[in-house]
């Protein structure tokens, strides 16, 4: 068994408690997932099976789009629901949230939060949190393409409520968005709600929930199907030499790009990159 399993996450769950589950129902020896959702988020979860997780760094690599609820008028220390308030400040009148939403399109250097898996000296930043420890995050660019109010705005008792889509890229964590998205305003803010519904391909549409995988009402998706790569499909001559790591020229291969995925009767079987006038071979699958 091998292959792209896309999983809508229960809220409550954490990634590596589904992933554990799944491992256990389906018997596979090695399962990985391509980006990690908290447990109080919900939706696509790209789990991969075997010689599937080799393609891990390069689904990790796809923009992502989410759904989610900002309560701006306080802040806690983790970014989200889950975490103790820290900071309040009411908010006595309406902020125009169109226009500060429509401030964040396009690039800008994000801070990621302490209660995340991103590690310092070899330790998880979450389990320095948890001791107490804040450190200084370097800022790095991430990306907003896409991001637009989809519900009402919600006042009551000094906080507002609302809604929005957005599509980011690749390292964005949404709970720094929100709290971005306040502190522009002048004010604290947090992330309430989070549900993921794309990653890179891969629609909340054809997710299975945890009770469909147990009752075996799921397809695997073909990891050729997965990648989102220029695809040279090879005669069953150069199959030896693919598995075997081979290079091979630029003049043999009809594709130009910096990085192709090979292909024998639908299997991938490798991913190559270019170096000057050689295609090398960075993955091999057996």
């Amino acid at each position: 068994m091998k292959g792209i399993l896309l999983v809508d996450k229960p809220v409550g769950l954490s990634s590596q408690a589904v992933i554990s589950k799944i491992k256990k129902i389906l018997n596979v020896k090695k399962i990985g997932h391509a980006g990690t959702l908290d447990p109080l988020a919900s939706g696509v979860l790209v789990v991969l099976l075997n010689e599937a997780t080799k393609l891990s760094n390069y689904l990790l690599e796809e923009e992502k789009e989410y759904v989610a609820e900002i309560t701006i008028g306080k802040t806690t220390d983790t970014l989200d629901s889950e975490g103790k308030v820290i900071s309040q400040k009411e908010v006595k009148e309406a902020i125009d949230v169109d226009k500060l939403l429509n401030s964040f399109i396009g690039k800008y250097m994000q801070e990621p939060p302490m209660y995340s898996a991103l590690k310092y000296n070899g330790i998880k930043l979450y389990d320095l949190a948890r001791q107490g420890i804040d450190i200084e995050r370097k800022r790095r660019e991430v990306e907003i393409k896409e991001i637009k109010r989809i519900s009402d705005v919600y006042f009551e008792d000094g906080i507002i409520k609302f809604s929005f889509l957005t599509k980011v890229s690749k390292g964005t964590y949404i709970r720094s968005l929100c709290f971005d998205i306040g502190a522009r305003a002048n004010f604290p803010a947090y992330m309430s709600k989070l549900r993921r519904i794309s990653s890179g391909k891969f629609s909340i549409e054809n997710c299975y929930s945890l009770d469909d995988i147990s009752k075996g009402n799921y397809k695997l998706i073909n990891m050729i199907e997965a990648i989102n790569l220029p695809i040279w499909e090879i005669d069953c001559e150069k199959v030896k030499r693919v598995l075997n790591g081979n290079p091979f020229q630029t003049t043999e291969i009809e594709l130009n790009d910096n990085t192709i995925a090979i292909s024998y009767n639908g299997e991938l079987l490798a991913i190559y990159e270019k170096q000057e006038e050689i295609y090398k071979a960075v993955r091999v699958w057996n």
